[in-house]
């Protein structure tokens, strides 16, 4: 988020009126730095201006605000008041003042705004220039989505400039204008921010686990998950090839980080991109940036797993893996057997017998023919041999 620098050679008081402002969590914060040419020691401050969803239209010390009397008078002649030799800037609070303050406000000035805010928020800086001082200078880089007007408190006779996204304005002062009036305008200014979006291959599983964090959101329906796959010899890849995999709900409207997660389970070896289209309740939508995943589901070894379930009644699934081992006539090739044995090492079934390709594999074992109890299954390929243990239990 980009910061707000707003210079003002004078002593004078940052103030506003008819006011709501966004700012706090990931609200809209604009630190503004007002300074004087009188080449004083303590001539500058950091004032603090936006939109928060929690804030009033009085002072709220949790965001910050608090009273500051009298912040300015005529040449600083007052006991209540800041020494003519010391420089003071304030946000000022529209609400009734302390008994016996003659002015009032804060470093700090949130207005309330639900996220996200479009509208005008008026705040009116009030200063008093030391004799040196000849202008009012003013820089700033606003926030996406805020605008600004600084004018005279009689309508822009004598002062109504036009702040772009950022820029630099210097106004000569005149003694019969010891305040301005600037106006910000807030655009629905924070939107969905996504902070992170990465993929995994879950190998065991034959899928890509995309994983994704976003930092705020605003008014978001959710995400729908698309995928890409190269085509066959091209490197490059077209906006209809992306196919819409899934949808996942987002939480609307937050400033708290949200993660996001999901699963893929319709890939197989492959080169695959992603990205994300977040969408708003209106219909409106963005694009997240695209990643990338290489995906190879080819075996790197043999494999016998669990069966499951187990203890099982009466029917059971074997899943195992034949990799590419380069011993055969054709490396392609391997000569698998899968037996199940009881506990006297009897043979009561044979599963597989016969040339596999390399790949992940599954077969049903039914037991219907046989008494509860223990017993064994083996998978040989090659010089592996693996037996791994089930329970038949009816």
């Amino acid at each position: 988020m980009k910061n707000l620098i707003l210079l003002i050679w004078g002593f004078f008081v940052f103030t506003n009126t008819n006011a709501q402002t966004e700012l706090r969590p990931a609200n809209i914060e604009i630190p503004i730095t007002v300074f004087d040419n009188s080449g004083l020691p303590d001539n500058s401050r950091v004032l603090t201006c936006g939109i928060d969803s929690m804030a009033t239209d009085s002072i709220d010390t949790l965001l910050g605000e608090f009273w500051l009397f009298c912040p300015f008078a005529i040449n600083g002649n007052s006991s209540d008041c800041i020494p003519y030799d010391h420089f003071e800037a304030v946000l000022d609070i529209p609400v009734d003042p302390p008994p016996g303050s003659f002015e009032f406000g804060s470093w700090k000035d949130f207005r309330y705004g639900v996220i996200p805010y479009s509208g005008i928020e008026t705040y009116t800086i009030i200063y008093l220039p030391y004799n040196a001082a000849t202008a009012l200078y003013f820089s700033w880089d606003f926030p996406e989505g805020v605008s600004g007007v600084l004018q005279d408190p009689i309508g822009g006779v004598i002062l109504n400039y036009s702040m772009p996204d950022s820029g630099t304005f210097t106004h000569p002062y005149f003694m019969q204008l010891n305040w301005v009036l600037l106006f910000l305008t807030y655009q629905n200014v924070i939107p969905v921010e996504l902070i992170s979006f990465t993929a995994s291959v879950l190998q065991n599983e034959n899928a890509v686990q995309l994983n994704w964090t976003t930092a705020t959101e605003i008014n978001n329906s959710g995400f729908e998950i698309l995928r890409g796959v190269y085509p066959a010899n091209s490197g490059t890849q077209n906006d209809n090839e992306w196919k819409n995999i899934g949808f996942v709900p987002g939480f609307g409207t937050t400033t708290e980080p949200k993660s996001y997660s999901f699963v893929d389970n319709g890939v197989t070896t492959g080169t695959y991109k992603y990205r994300l289209k977040q969408i708003d309740f209106d219909g409106s939508f963005e694009y997240s940036n695209e990643i990338e995943v290489a995906v190879d589901f080819t075996p790197k070894e043999f494999l016998l797993y669990q069966n499951y379930p187990n203890p099982f009644n009466p029917t059971t699934k074997i899943k195992y893996t034949i990799p590419n081992v380069e011993t055969h006539r054709d490396a392609s090739l391997q000569m698998v057997t899968l037996k199940v044995y009881d506990v006297l090492g009897n043979e009561v079934a044979t599963l597989v017998n016969e040339e596999k390709q390399p790949g992940v594999y599954e077969v049903e074992f039914d037991a219907s023919n046989l008494s509860s109890g223990i017993y064994f299954y083996q998978l040989k390929a090659g010089n592996f041999i693996s037996i791994k243990k089930m329970v038949l239990l009816r």
